[in-house]
């Protein structure tokens, strides 16, 4: 069995600064204190009793840890908590982690180093049970665990008898004739969600009929998650009646049925667990809510840790379940209502059709065209395809005698492409007008729909590439240590692209077999389209480019050759082969935590955010590019140069940009090229990489390509398919960097030629 003086051995302290630690009795500096948890955890080290003895007084203080600031739940908690315990002369200090595990952690561990007398905690990590062993149960802190508890530990805990509660309501439901019923839920890791699916589940078993799960909808608990997860779903799967299980859930799923012109309770019931109030105007009109007094359950709380204060050696641990005061749910027949759904169109001239790109955006903008339909009755049909072949697609419909579609979702490299060969209606006149309203717009975003003078569209989807990394590991104190002790430098989200790389070698366990990750970073590259931005924002950085102000080819330079070397590094530490890797498979290796770093675009951020926040692997970090130097990356609306439709399609265009509309766009997909949500507190709270996403439009550059008047374009995918030749010539064929940017200077040059490029000596002044 380890002891004090193990433990001191392990830390590289003395015996007695383990002691104070222990007790209390003197200050230790914070990451002393860490040292010496963490050998504690390490050895399994188990205070004696004595321990907190060796305190000469008691602090009276109170430590509690709530998840949410914002939220008026736990607010209402620790007013309970603040009634029963500062008038008995004990101070309280409230800490918010969040919702994130290690922001947790250090949390309960600071109150540790504070003496506290008790902790009262509403977890965002119950199936940490070591942690809260080795933390507070070993160290024999009284404890109160509210509404979630912990796995497998026996605790004191008190919460809402959420399962008596969900079973009732549900039971009610189907007893009314209701089958569709939906509910929407946290995280099921935490008792109290998981308590309210078993209530759900129950009451089907108890009449004895299917239970369909895919109506059961998990969300962070959020009214923007559950807006992105009910607008996502209840399209597809109507329900006649929806349980929610907190406010904030049934707020989100409110928004989505006033989107899809859902009635309350006419054409859905809406029935949420609920805080007790005495002002029913707060209400909305027709959702029922259960009472519930949160209140009361910070003060039982409160009641119980002070028990177990006075007596922490012999106190038996005790559980408490409150009871909801549950609504009369009176029979409404079930009605299943078409608004929800864009049908086809046909028959009907003055609708629109809409050739998109198969991507997340394009599916949530389908989604919330069923609310410009019932507010205009302009109906809307949507085909996706994907983006290879999607340039043909338009090509081909502009050439048809009867054309099929009215708007076109174009890439913002295609645009000159597209102009040159008449592809695209000019639409100046309807941007520069008052009704367009551009000042709504980013200006960068307008930017990539012009072409020369004249515009050719709307921004659509306008973000930007950022840096993700992993925040927590970034900021872990031994991790710091041993980085700056190889480095000679503080470890910090990277400016550079030498920095970005020597983290990256840091963070592969390959080179450093004490990485928390498996690799640094991963590196996109399966098509053309996703390998150029890569090496485009490398060669910018350091100088680099592909041609001059006079279209003279000038890819084999110093300046390109060190942006491939410094591609090269990188991708020692990326999972395979970049020609493997799609951005997808990018994504998903940093979200799963086998990656430190990546850089990718701000569409996928949301996505990103949501799988890291539902299985706790860490905290996400935002940041504007090493070098600076990020290329202008996003979508456009234009309009088939043949459509007889442009008066609805100019209605649909000032729908999709105005700020009520670019609000609903973010919260599906964490970016919009709209101004208004990247200023919502409420939105960069949820959505932080929005402050970064804005910065970064200083820094864009165009993926253009050469363009005079009166001269043909060069289309794109041609340029970008020999610039990631260098990269392949030089990994499949083993040639020098030299060898390879030579060779593709030649074959660019032969392209340029082809053109028209580069230009005449006479239009030189």
């Amino acid at each position: 069995m380890a002891t004090l003086k193990d433990v001191a051995k392990d830390a590289g302290v003395s015996i007695a600064t383990v002691s104070c630690c222990l007790s209390g009795s003197r200050y230790v500096k914070p990451e002393t204190r860490t040292k010496i948890m963490d050998s504690i955890e390490k050895l399994k080290y188990i205070p004696n009793a004595s321990a907190r003895d060796l305190r000469s007084t008691s602090t009276n203080r109170i430590g509690v840890v709530l998840t949410d600031i914002d939220n008026i739940y736990h607010t209402e908690i620790f007013k309970g908590i603040s009634a029963s315990l500062q008038r008995k002369g004990y101070t309280i200090n409230v800490a918010f982690s969040n919702s994130l595990p290690d922001i947790e952690r250090k949390k309960i561990e600071d109150f540790i180093s504070q003496n506290v007398s008790g902790l009262i905690l509403i977890t965002c990590q119950p199936q940490n049970t070591d942690f809260f062993v080795n933390r507070i149960r070993n160290f024999g802190i009284p404890t109160v665990f509210l509404e979630r508890r912990p796995d497998n530990l026996d605790v004191n805990f008190l919460g809402f008898d959420n399962y008596r509660t969900v079973y009732s309501i549900t039971k009610t439901l189907l007893e009314n004739g209701n089958r569709q019923i939906a509910l929407f839920t946290g995280n099921p890791a935490f008792s109290s969600e998981s308590d309210c699916i078993r209530g759900y589940e129950d009451a089907f078993r108890h009449f004895n009929l299917p239970l369909d799960s895919a109506l059961v909808y998990e969300t962070n608990m959020s009214k923007e998650d559950a807006f992105k997860v009910s607008m996502s779903n209840l399209c597809g799967q109507p329900a006649d009646a929806i349980v929610a299980t907190s406010e904030n859930i049934a707020f989100g799923v409110l928004e989505t049925l006033h989107v899809l012109g859902q009635k309350v309770p006419e054409d859905v019931q809406l029935i949420t667990l609920s805080e007790e109030s005495w002002n029913s105007s707060t209400k909305y009109p027709g959702m029922l809510h259960t009472s519930r007094t949160a209140f009361t359950l910070g003060k039982k709380a409160a009641e119980l840790l002070e028990e177990n204060i006075k007596n922490p050696a012999l106190f038996e641990k005790k559980t408490c379940l409150l009871t909801d005061q549950v609504p009369k749910i009176t029979a409404v027949p079930p009605v299943h209502t078409a608004s929800a759904q864009t049908g086809s169109i046909s028959s009907d001239k003055e609708g629109l059709r809409i050739l998109m790109v198969d991507l997340a955006t394009s599916h949530s903008t389908k989604l919330l065209s069923t609310s410009f339909t019932r507010e205009t009755g302009i109906p809307i049909e949507f085909e996706f395809v994907r983006q290879s072949e999607l340039l043909k697609r338009i090509s081909q419909d502009v050439d048809r005698s009867e054309n099929y579609f009215d708007i076109y979702m174009y890439d913002i490299p295609w645009l000159d492409y597209l102009v040159q060969n008449g592809l695209l209606l000019d639409i100046t006149d309807f941007v520069q007008s008052d009704s367009f309203h551009s000042e709504n717009v980013f200006e960068e975003n307008l930017e990539n729909c012009r072409h020369g003078q004249s515009y050719y569209g709307i921004p659509i989807i306008g973000g930007a590439q950022i840096m993700f990394y992993r925040q927590d590991l970034f900021e872990n104190r031994d991790i710091a240590k041993a980085f700056k002790k190889q480095y000679q430098i503080s470890l910090r989200p990277p400016k550079t692209w030498t920095e970005f790389n020597g983290i990256a070698q840091f963070f592969t366990r390959k080179y450093n077999p004490d990485s928390p990750t498996e690799f640094g970073t991963s590196l996109a590259g399966s098509m053309d389209e996703e390998l150029a931005p890569e090496l485009l924002i490398r060669l910018w950085s350091n100088g680099g480019k592909i041609w001059d102000k006079h279209f003279n080819v000038c890819l084999d330079t110093p300046e390109n050759a060190k942006a491939f070397r410094s591609i090269l590094d990188t991708l020692k530490y990326t999972p395979g082969s970049p020609f493997e890797t799609d951005i997808q498979q990018t994504v998903s290796d940093f979200a799963s935590g086998k990656t430190a770093m990546l850089v990718t675009y701000t569409e996928y951020a949301s996505e990103i955010s949501s799988y890291i926040h539902k299985n706790t692997i860490g905290r996400v970090g935002y940041r504007t590019l090493p070098g600076n130097s990020p290329a202008s990356i996003g979508w456009n609306f234009g309009l088939n140069p043949f459509t007889t439709r442009t008066d609805a399609a100019f209605r649909y265009f000032q729908w999709l940009c105005r700020p009520k509309t670019s609000y609903y766009m973010t919260i599906l997909n964490g970016q919009s090229p709209v101004i208004a949500p990247y200023h919502s507190h409420e939105l960069i709270k949820l959505y932080p990489w929005l402050e970064y996403t804005e910065e970064s439009f200083r820094y864009t550059r165009k993926r253009s390509m050469p363009y005079r008047s009166k001269s043909l374009c060069i289309p794109q995918n041609k340029i970008e398919r020999i610039l990631c030749s260098v990269l392949k010539d030089i990994l499949q064929n083993n040639h020098s960097v030299e060898q390879a940017l030579a060779s593709a200077q030649t074959e660019m040059e032969l392209l340029f030629k082809s053109y028209g490029y580069p230009k005449p000596l006479h239009f030189i002044k």
